[in-house]
Parts: C-alpha cells; sequence; structure tokens
C-alpha cells in the first residue's frame, strides 16, 4: 500500500518535472526594459517587464528606496529600510583599498566563448547602451573598456539592432549611464549550460566567492 503511494508520487514528481522542462523550452520569453544610473545620485532607478506565457512580471524601481512588483495584474510596493552604516568611513575605505581587484582578462575568458550561444537563443528586438566609467585605476579601467569593446565588436553581427557606446575616464572614478532595449528569449532553458559554465569558470567562480 505505501509502496503503491511512493510509486504513484515519484511518477507525479518526474511528470511534473518533464512538463516543466518542456514549457521551459518552449514556451519564450519576452524581457524588455530601461536602466539608469547617475553620478550625482548613486542609485540605479530602473523598469522591467517580463511576459512567459500567460505570466506576466513588472518591476519599478521609482526612487532609491522604493520598489514596486506587478504580478497578475496586483502591484506590491516595498518601502526598502534605510541602511545605517556600521563601521566608520576610514574602515570602509580601508576594507575596500584590501580587496583585491577582479580579474577582468578571465572574466573576459570565461564570458566571450559563451556570448555566441547565448545570442543564437536571443531574437534582438533593440538594445541601447550608453556607459561614462572610470574605476580609479588607469590599467583596471583600460582592461574594462577593452572587455566592452570586445563585446560590442561581437554584437555588431546583429545588424544595427545593437548600440554600445562607452567612455573610459582614467584619472577619476565615476560610473554613469543609462541603457534600455527589448528581447526575445526563445528556450530559456537552452541559456541555463553557457551561464553554468560562465560560473564555473575559476575567475568568476573566485569572484562569487569573495563576494
Amino acid at each position: 500500500m505505501i509502496y503503491g503511494i511512493l510509486l504513484i508520487a515519484a511518477v507525479l514528481v518526474i511528470v511534473f518535472i518533464a512538463a516543466l522542462l518542456i514549457i521551459l523550452w518552449a514556451v519564450p520569453v519576452n524581457l524588455s526594459g530601461r536602466a539608469e544610473l547617475c553620478q550625482n545620485r548613486p542609485t540605479l532607478l530602473f523598469g522591467f517587464c517580463a511576459e512567459w506565457g500567460i505570466v506576466s512580471l513588472h518591476a519599478r524601481v521609482p526612487d532609491e528606496s522604493t520598489v514596486e512588483v506587478s504580478l497578475f495584474g496586483r502591484t506590491f510596493t516595498r518601502v526598502l529600510p534605510e541602511t545605517v552604516p556600521t563601521e566608520p568611513p576610514e574602515e570602509e575605505e580601508k576594507e575596500e583599498e584590501g580587496k583585491p581587484a577582479p580579474d577582468i582578462i578571465g572574466i573576459a575568458d570565461a564570458v566571450l566563448p559563451q556570448v555566441g550561444p547565448i545570442l543564437h537563443q536571443i531574437a534582438i528586438d533593440h538594445l541601447r547602451a550608453t556607459l561614462r566609467f572610470g574605476l580609479g585605476d588607469a590599467a583596471l579601467t583600460g582592461e574594462v573598456f577593452g572587455f566592452l569593446m570586445a563585446i560590442r565588436g561581437m554584437l555588431m553581427a546583429t545588424g544595427g539592432k545593437v548600440s554600445l557606446a562607452a567612455q573610459a575616464e582614467f584619472d577619476e572614478h565615476v560610473i554613469e549611464g543609462e541603457a534600455e532595449g527589448a528581447i526575445r528569449i526563445a528556450h530559456p532553458l537552452s541559456l541555463v549550460p553557457p551561464v553554468i559554465r560562465i560560473i564555473r569558470h575559476p575567475a568568476v567562480w573566485k569572484m562569487v566567492r569573495s563576494g
């Protein structure tokens, strides 16, 4: 009796997983959004929409303290708690200085080979991005700029649907810009293998673990 119940439960679980995998493979995902990062107000403001079959998710951050999420026609608003620094500014700056710089070359080595498989599953309606940045270190800024230009070169094969403008500032610490676009992922499940390969790369995994 118990064996039969367990067998039926196992079959139902397998059928559910199989159905979920089929849905993830067959049902495309439509994504659109816009984001803006201002230097004089160092916070990311964005609006985001994801449509997957009958499920539609809208998220919006109108200011640095509020998040609005709409799902199934209902809107939920959450006010983020104010963050109180737990360490004096001088100690925090020293701690940040002690952190190792990210391995840009290693990250590029992990990401660039997977750009092709990822783009193969993505139909781009349009993507527009402008970025002005300086990381306080001329060498690191140059590495990031080279990485962005390599990505830009690959994206130029999209026939003008993608526009990426980057300006590197080697003498100051600044990150600002804006981006907006819309894409369609034909088979969401197919993105899992390349994403896993990126995360498993030693340079990326080290950055993830170091937080």
